[in-house]
């Protein structure tokens, strides 16, 4: 992001550290365009490794690539890039190829891209100091974008110096006469180099000289001889990195930003890394912490995702033997537990199926009858004794019963008990007498007799025997009873409109078909719109907004003659928390906003008394009369330290109002506030 440099207030005597504002704003970019950041350039052959780049570069800085050294040279002496990103797959020899470079260059930050075997030469190089970084094939956006900051900002900060040396030394002339010199001998130098390497020079995997390591401790911010700063330690920028990413609790997310990659990027670089190791250590302990956590609170499932993640980092950490035994006990207690529960609940069932018995509510009412209970029961435990036994008591009352209703010429009653008792399993031979003598009844029953004929109709007798009507004989025909049933038990599942034809919405269709006339229709037509519209609202407060109207729309052909308004009103809250939400989720930079008025955040005298710096990322609302309203920290490095500061600062903003369609709206931008005592110090 560009930075927008406010300096010390004048007005009202008061005194201010200078803030780095980081906006989008064009000005700034136009900056970056003329020149204020050279160009990355790439040696490569590899489009994927280029494309990477591109995608990771800093914004305003634009991006060249070569593929062999002869382009090279000519890209360095036209376009003066302040970074090069080097592919060992396109150079023979990277030692002496940067060696030439930095000879002549000094302000040229080289990162080198290799791969994992290539990775022992390539730390000696940046502990050399050779090279400013390297990464490994294939890139990672996260750990390039890092890289390519710092190598952008080191480049800047290694030009100043030499500007500040060139100008006690000499004229802006003269140096630039030099600069113009010193580019076209690099050019030659370099063709000298490339002739040297395809004539076999070593390749850079062999043991490269390294000169003796001095240490001398130096203050923060120390520079080398001549002005020109230190190069970083690699492996401690990034396990500063990794610090700031696990003090924000981002511990194994996003990737390639984690705690964890940069830490795992930091042992790479150095294997022998103590404080790396130490640091995937402290991320793994922080992950059993939370499944620890979701442990107390019964969140088994979630338990143990969390130990299984820990255990792919970090296999041998001792909490991890100690949590697969609470895991194991969890599990014995959570069957027992449950398994208890379900004995309880048959039992109760079983009690309330031999009271309807008792009071001869067989099969009605609907969701009271001995039916009801017994068919409850047998799902929660098909192997309970106890409910075989009432199972098998119940059918032959409910066989007795057919054969009552079938002698006093109730076909319909007959019927209903026959069905009934196979809808229980049962196949007994008192169940089988029954159903021919209804078979026989049926065939010679008269007009308008059969499974409708009225309770107490007589039956016309065998003897006077008339055509087959079209009434199915028994067992043939949909049996509507265990549709009835179906629907309910995929209500009571929550399988409202999924699986596809096994759902409450598609059986209840199969019903309506079946059988219109069942009172049971629309009883659980206006039962399955009001569950739809409830977990249709469900998914609306969630903001799964699809889903939602799927929802509402079911209950609307389910249910509309039951629930018109209700769902008419779901549908319009529906469409204002979609309006609602896209309001909230496009998110604008400040800088596309036109402001009014621009307050610059006082820098916290702690951090400035410590040398802190660092950055704060705002979300705010520009309300429909320009003010700023919800302002919100989304980010923050530090943590906790520049927040407040930036906060106030923001909401003393002013925009021009937000117009769309004619009309004012409230619209959510983003800022960075960068706070930095360099700026104040410059």
């Amino acid at each position: 992001m560009a930075n927008a440099q406010h300096g010390r207030s004048s007005g009202h005597g008061n005194t201010q550290d200078e803030v780095n504002l980081e906006i989008d704003d064009s000005q700034a970019l136009r900056q970056l365009e003329e020149g204020t950041s050279p160009p990355i350039l790439v040696l490569s052959r590899d489009a994927n490794l280029v494309e990477t780049v591109k995608k990771a570069a800093p914004r305003g800085v634009s991006v060249a690539f070569a593929p062999d050294l002869d382009h090279v040279a000519e890209k360095l002496s036209n376009l003066k890039p302040g970074v090069l990103v080097a592919d060992t797959a396109s150079t023979a020899d990277v030692a002496s190829m940067v060696a030439q470079l930095t000879q002549h260059f000094p302000e040229l930050v080289v990162v080198v891209a290799g791969k994992r075997e290539d990775s022992s030469a390539l730390m000696q190089l940046t502990a050399a100091g050779r090279i400013f970084r390297f990464l490994l094939t294939p890139l990672s956006h996260g750990q390039t974008r890092l890289a390519l900051e710092a190598a952008v900002k080191q480049h800047l900060d290694l030009s100043a110096a030499g500007q500040r040396l060139s100008t006690a030394g000499a004229s802006g002339e003269g140096g630039s006469k030099n600069y113009v010199m010193t580019y076209g001998a690099l050019a030659a130098g370099l063709l000298v180099v490339i002739g040297g390497i395809w004539f076999g020079v070593s390749r850079f995997t062999g043991e490269p000289e390294v000169p003796p390591v001095v240490n001398v401790p130096a203050a923060p911010g120390a520079q080398q001889p001549g002005g020109v700063p230190e190069r970083p330690d690699p492996v401690k920028a990034e396990l500063a990195l990794a610090k700031d990413a696990f003090d924000q609790n981002k511990f194994i997310e996003p990737q390639g930003e984690s705690a964890l990659d940069l830490y795992r990027s930091a042992l790479a670089l150095d294997p022998n890394s103590q404080a790396a190791k130490d640091g995937i250590r402290s991320v793994v302990d922080k992950i059993l912490e939370r499944a620890e956590a979701a442990l107390l609170a019964e969140r088994l499932e979630e338990a143990i995702r969390t130990i299984e993640t820990a255990r792919d980092i970090d296999s041998t950490h001792p909490r991890l033997a100690f949590l697969d035994t609470q895991v194991a006990r969890e599990r014995e207690r959570l069957k027992l537990s449950q398994a208890q529960e379900v004995g309880n609940r048959v039992r109760s069932l079983v009690n309330s199926a031999n009271d309807r018995m008792a009071n001869g509510r067989l099969l009605t009412p609907n969701n009271g009858s001995a039916k009801d209970a017994l068919l409850e029961a047998r799902r929660l435990d098909p192997t309970d004794p106890t409910v075989l036994s009432t199972i098998r008591e119940f059918s032959a009352q409910l066989t007795e019963e057919a054969r009552k209703a079938l002698a006093s010429g109730n076909v319909e009653a007959a019927t209903a008990y026959v069905q009934g008792a196979r809808q229980m399993g049962s196949a007994g031979s008192a169940l089988a007498a029954v159903e021919r003598s209804l078979a026989e009844a049926t065939r010679t029953a008269g007009p308008g007799s059969g499974p409708n004929t009225a309770a107490g109709a007589p039956v016309q007798s065998a003897g006077a025997r008339r055509p087959a009507t079209n009434a199915p004989a028994a067992g043939a025909g949909p049996n509507i009873d265990a549709m009835v049933s179906d629907v309910r038990t995929r209500l009571t599942e929550g399988k409202l409109i999924d699986p596809p034809g096994d759902s409450a919405r598609d059986l209840l269709a199969n019903l309506r078909t079946a059988a219109p006339n069942r009172p049971e229709v629309d009883e659980l037509s206006r039962t399955l719109s009001q569950r739809l519209l409830d977990s249709g609202r469900q998914a609306m407060n969630a903001k799964a907004y699809e889903r939602s109207s799927q929802l509402i729309a079911a209950a609307k052909d389910v249910g509309q003659r039951f629930n018109g308004p209700a769902i008419a009103q779901a549908e319009a809250d529906l469409t204002a928390a979609r309006d609602a939400n896209s309001q909230q989720t496009n998110v604008v930079s400040a800088a596309s906003l036109k402001r009014v008025r621009m307050v610059s955040p006082a820098y916290p005298d702690a951090a400035r008394k410590r040398g802190i710096e660092g950055w704060v990322e705002l979300a705010f609302t520009v309300q429909t009369n320009g003010t700023v309203d919800q302002v919100e920290v989304r980010n923050a490095s530090p943590a906790d330290v520049f927040d407040d500061a930036a906060i106030r600062a923001v909401r003393q903003w002013r925009f021009e109002p937000v117009e769309r369609n004619g009309e004012r709206i409230e619209q959510r931008a983003m800022v960075r506030l960068k706070f930095s005592q360099q700026a104040a110090q410059n």
